[in-house]
């Protein structure tokens, strides 16, 4: 369905795709060169806080590699006990995973027929993903059509928005963490672009 949107819905998408796949597995050696590599999202003369978090990303990308990416993911978002970064939205809504947000969620994601896929082993309010429910509400798939704006925008600001400061804070604060930190920079410019536009639609 990607390939019937305008070039910004489709960028849109892509980049909840991208920000989904990130923080559900480590990248791969080749996902790091096409980060490090990309320049379709922002051109050179692009100067916007997103930007700068793109490049810094890609710099990012292009002097590590993906055993070093993966040590860290295991460290910040596994490690032994509870993990030192939460993933999860109902652990920065209510201080406690499990608890009512997540209740919330999943009776939207009900009304708007969206069902857990049997692979994922992480609850609804994983940021991985919220980020994979934002990419079909805003292109669809072959079962799926696109989500009116207006349905985008309430589960943005119902399930996104309220927590991703907390997150990427949890982030930037981590002694485990050093390529996601670029990571969590583009998630929190990419969440501003999206309530910006939300505001004004």
């Amino acid at each position: 369905m990607t390939e019937d949107l305008d070039f910004t819905e489709a960028a849109r998408a892509e980049m909840y795709a991208l920000l989904g796949n990130l923080f559900y597995q480590p990248p791969s050696k080749e996902l790091l060169h096409v980060i490090a590599t990309g320049s379709v999202i922002c051109n050179d003369e692009s100067v916007s806080d997103f930007c700068r978090a793109w490049r810094a990303l890609q710099q990012a990308a292009a002097q590590t590699d993906a055993e070093k990416v993966n040590d860290e993911f295991d460290a910040a978002f596994i490690g032994t006990g509870r993990q030192p970064v939460m993933l999860y939205g109902s652990f920065y809504v209510a201080g406690f995973l499990h608890e009512k947000p997540l209740a919330l969620l999943r009776q939207d994601l009900r009304e708007l027929g969206i069902e857990r896929r049997g692979d994922r082993h992480e609850s609804e309010d994983h940021v991985s993903a919220l980020c994979d429910v934002m990419r079909l509400l805003i292109a669809g798939d072959a079962e799926t059509s696109p989500a009116a704006l207006s349905v985008q925008r309430e589960f943005f600001q119902r399930h996104i928005a309220p927590w991703q400061s907390g997150l990427n804070a949890a982030i930037s604060a981590a002694n485990q963490t050093n390529f996601y930190r670029n990571v969590a920079a583009v998630l929190s410019e990419f969440i501003a672009v999206e309530n910006s536009a939300f505001e004004m639609s």
